[in-house]
């Protein structure tokens, strides 16, 4: 059975890498002000959109109890269409919100049709950012939207949308969630406001039409019951430089999940065992602000977990990173560069976002990991290639990393005898239409029937 995390957080380092778990207990729900923002314009009649998405709604309100409050917005060719509350989350008015969500429909009048993103989400924010100021202390302000629409009517321009919202809400009282129909919704930029104001975006995905409980599975396990809001960790020591973390801040921390921050660390002087590093957590909840406190010191003796760790760190930096860079290349580099601190702060690019790319292909490298738009992975047979055992099924190039900091850089197919021992080749690129690569595996077989097959047609053509 595994530990479970001590209460103020586990924190382990190889004096290389660290990761930081910190799962909160005893902590009493806070409550929550909600506010829906419902996109009603002609498309999300097909597929039956509206009508999921207004079941998903009426299901989520049974779980509001009276020390929440709701909001309901709809919107469509102009910001608002039809507004109810705010109330409390009381049985009686409860039963009203749903009779109000039941009545909902598609706008039909040619004047207004279209989707005004801008407009909705400006007077939705300014309506729950005053709503907000009306409730306690310890009241979590959430607005989640739901659409299927790029943005047609009003203002058009997706990064003006993006950044009038972020201005609005530049102290992230109100953390906004995006839920968008996947294929017809514009997702970049949901995902961006989603970024920028301290919420999570996701797709409502197609092929299966049971809308419904996709979005009441987001909204329950994201928002159901929220413990802490407004986490910080911050991880320091003496003697100890700290660079590249992963996420740090995390808006809004509901029940089941934990926070986890992996990053890099230097020791400037020697590798020392006994240079000590900590973690403080500090976060809001229903009470008032608490801090976590724990240590400890390097641990240089255990090269599994030292590979676990810079493994793990490479995974959740990579995402972290591409996210960053799309939303860069999006809203521009100063918005990003408040958000995120790179490893290397003497970047020579002249773009931010190319020096986020350029630190996510260094550490996919490095870290042997295949990334979407990143890195590819070619496969060759080879009588060379090296067994971890006798019963193994795959073969390791001598990268793999095993504790050993130098195993972390790749050395594409060389060998000290000269003779390439890799079976694996990891190498970078990127195409001009961004994240769209994938892996690729080509046997030695496949690869002489492809050129074979190629030379026959040119020889016809010809």
């Amino acid at each position: 059975k595994p530990n479970e995390v001590p209460s103020d957080g586990y924190l382990y380092t190889d004096g290389s890498c660290f990761e930081h778990f910190f799962l909160p207990t005893s902590i009493d729900p806070m409550p929550r002000n909600f506010f829906f923002l419902l996109d009603t314009s002609e498309s999300m009649k097909y597929s039956n959109k509206l009508d999921n998405a207004k079941k998903a709604l009426i299901n989520f309100i049974d779980s509001l109890s009276p020390r929440d409050s709701l909001t309901i917005q709809t919107f469509a060719g102009k910001g608002t269409i039809d507004l109810w509350g705010v109330r409390p989350g009381t049985e009686e008015e409860k039963k009203d919100a749903k009779v109000f969500i039941s009545k909902i429909k598609v706008v039909d009048d040619y004047r207004i049709w279209g989707t005004d993103l801008h407009e909705a989400l400006l007077e939705a924010l300014i309506r729950a950012q005053h709503d907000g100021e009306e409730t306690q202390n310890d009241t979590v302000d959430v607005l989640v939207l739901i659409s299927d629409a790029w943005a047609s009517a009003g203002e058009t321009d997706r990064a003006k949308i993006a950044k009038h919202v972020y201005d609005l809400n530049k102290d992230g009282s109100v953390k906004i969630f995006t839920l968008g129909f996947q294929g017809q919704a514009d997702m970049t930029l949901l995902d961006a406001i989603a970024l920028m104001n301290g919420g999570i975006s996701a797709p409502i995905l197609q092929g299966n039409e049971d809308f419904a409980s996709q979005i009441t599975l987001f909204l329950g396990s994201e928002l159901g019951t929220i413990l802490l809001s407004d986490v910080t960790v911050k991880i320091t020591g003496e003697d100890v430089t700290v660079m590249g973390e992963t996420k740090k801040m995390y808006p809004l921390l509901a029940e089941g999940y934990e926070v986890v921050i992996r990053g890099l660390i230097g020791l400037p002087h020697a590798r020392d065992a006994n240079a000590p590093i900590k973690a403080i957590t500090t976060a809001a909840t229903m009470d008032n602000i608490q801090n976590w406190e724990v240590s400890t010191v390097v641990d240089l003796d255990d090269p599994v977990k030292s590979s676990l760790c810079y493994q793990s760190y490479a995974h959740s930096r990579i995402s972290q990173l591409v996210r960053m860079r799309e939303a860069a290349e999006f809203l521009g580099d100063d918005i990003v560069k408040s958000l995120l601190n790179l490893a290397d702060s003497n970047c020579k690019e002249e773009e931010f976002s190319d020096c986020i790319k350029a630190e996510a292909l260094d550490l996919a490298i490095k870290a042997n990991v295949v990334a979407k738009g990143l890195t590819a992975m070619v496969t060759v047979n080879d009588d060379q290639c090296m067994d971890t055992d006798e019963a193994a099924e795959i073969c390791v190039d001598g990268t793999t990393p095993d504790g050993n900091k130098e195993s972390y850089e790749p050395k594409y197919g060389e060998s000290t005898d000269g003779i390439m021992q890799s079976s694996t080749m990891t190498y970078g690129y990127a195409d001009e239409y961004g994240y769209t690569s994938a892996s690729i595996e080509i046997s030695c077989s496949t690869l002489f029937f492809v050129l074979t097959m190629l030379s026959m047609l040119l020889f016809a053509i010809a």
